[in-house]
C-alpha cells in the first residue's frame, strides 16, 4: 500500500475508533475502574438454583448452546436473549430472582456467533438471529403449553426481540421485556461515523477493535467492579470486535430503531440515564419516531431509571429493576411507569 493510501486508511481507522462505534465493545474493560462510591442495593437469593446446560436444535440441523434455571412447578416461562459480545450467563441474577419470586423457569441461549457456539465474533446476519429466536420461542411454547411465555432481550438482544416481534411472521410470545434495547441505528450517527463504518467494512471487515481506553472516558456498562472483573476474565465474552460485526449490529439496530410501532404483545421497556453504551440520543430518536409515526397502544410500559447503567441487572443497584420486572410479570402496576410520550420527554431532556 503506497503512503497516501496508507495515510487515508489510518485516518479512516482513527475516525471509526474515535467516532464511538467501538462503544458496543466497551463492555470489554480490562479491569475494574475506580468509580464514585455507591451504596449497593442488590437482591441476593439465599437458595440459588444452578443452571443446567442444554442445546436448542434448529430446523437447519445446527444447534445453539444454552442453559436453563428450572422451577419444580413453573408458573411462568422466560426466554432471555443476550447482548452484543455477551452470552447466556448474563442472565444469572435475573433468572435467580424470577425463579424465587414467580416460580419461573428461565431459558437463555448463546446467539449464533457468540458465547460457546462455533465462530464466535463472526456476525451471522440479522435474519439468521431473528429466525433462531423465533424457532426457539416456538419450541418453548410447544414444550410448556398453557404457561405464559415472556421473552426478555438485553441490549442487542432487545433489538432482536423488537424486530422479531414487530415484523412478520411475528414472535410466539405473550409478553416482552426490552432491557436497554439497542436502537442505535445509522440515522442517529454523524455522517463521518457512517462513512467510516461503511468504508472500513468495505476495505477491512476483519479489522478488530477492543474498546480499551473507553472506560477512561466514562464509557462503561456497569458501576459494579465485580461484574467488570468477571467480564474481563471470562473467555466466552468477546473482547475484540470485528468491523464486519459492528456493521452488522448497526444494521440490526437501525432496523429496530425505525420500526413504526412497538410489538403487539404487552411490552415493558427499561432504560437507565447513565447508559453510555446505548446513549440517550438514539433512544430519544427512537421514542420520537414512535410517537410521530403512530399513536402507541396502552400495552407498553416504560420505566426510566435516572441512576441506571446499561447492565441494569448487573449494576450496584439491581433491586429496583429486578423488582419492577417481577411485579410487571405478576401484573402489579408500576407507579413509575411512563408512556412513550412521557419517556421521550425524560430521555430527550438536556440533549
Amino acid at each position: 500500500m503506497n503512503k497516501p493510501k496508507l495515510e487515508t486508511f489510518k485516518r479512516l481507522q482513527h475516525s471509526l475508533a474515535t467516532a464511538g462505534l467501538a462503544l458496543l465493545a466497551a463492555c470489554s474493560v480490562s479491569a475494574p475502574q475506580a468509580l464514585t462510591p455507591v451504596l449497593p442495593d442488590k437482591i441476593v437469593v439465599s437458595n440459588a438454583v444452578p443452571s443446567t446446560p442444554t442445546r436448542f436444535d434448529l430446523p437447519t440441523g445446527q444447534s445453539l448452546v444454552g442453559r436453563f434455571w428450572i422451577s419444580p412447578q413453573p408458573q411462568h416461562i422466560v426466554l432471555a436473549v443476550h447482548g452484543f459480545n455477551d452470552y447466556s450467563k448474563a442472565f444469572e441474577p435475573l433468572a435467580q430472582h424470577l425463579l424465587a419470586e414467580l416460580q419461573a423457569t428461565v431459558y437463555a441461549y448463546d446467539q449464533r456467533g457468540f458465547g460457546a457456539n462455533p465462530q464466535p465474533g463472526i456476525w451471522p446476519g440479522t435474519d439468521t438471529l431473528l429466525a433462531d429466536l423465533r424457532d426457539i420461542a416456538a419450541q418453548l411454547r410447544e414444550r410448556h403449553p398453557g404457561l405464559p411465555l415472556t421473552v426478555v432481550g438485553e441490549s442487542m438482544g432487545g433489538a432482536v426481540v423488537l424486530v422479531a416481534a414487530s415484523e412478520a411472521p411475528g414472535l410466539a410470545a405473550d409478553q416482552l421485556i426490552l432491557k436497554a434495547p439497542a436502537v442505535w441505528g445509522a440515522n442517529s450517527m454523524p455522517w463521518y461515523q457512517r462513512l467510516s463504518l461503511y468504508t472500513m467494512n468495505l476495505v477491512a471487515p476483519e479489522m478488530s477493535f477492543t474498546g480499551r481506553g473507553l472506560p477512561s472516558l466514562g464509557i462503561r456498562p456497569t458501576d459494579d467492579p465485580e461484574v467488570s472483573r468477571d467480564l474481563s476474565r471470562d473467555p466466552l465474552f468477546i473482547k475484540a470486535t470485528r468491523v464486519g460485526s459492528l456493521a452488522g449490529v448497526t444494521e440490526l439496530m437501525g432496523r429496530a430503531q425505525t420500526q413504526t410501532a412497538l410489538p403487539p404483545q404487552r411490552t415493558l421497556v427499561l432504560y437507565g440515564l447513565r447508559d453510555r453504551i446505548i446513549p440517550a440520543q438514539p433512544v430519544c430518536d427512537w421514542l420520537t419516531h414512535l410517537n410521530t409515526a403512530v399513536p402507541q397502544p396502552g400495552t407498553t410500559d416504560i420505566v426510566i431509571y435516572p441512576e441506571g447503567w446499561h447492565l441494569l441487572t448487573r449494576q450496584l443497584r439491581t433491586r429496583e429493576p429486578l423488582q419492577d420486572m417481577a411485579r410487571w410479570l405478576h401484573n402489579t402496576p408500576l407507579p413509575q411507569r411512563q408512556s412513550t410520550a412521557q419517556a421521550q420527554q425524560v430521555v430527550c431532556k438536556g440533549l
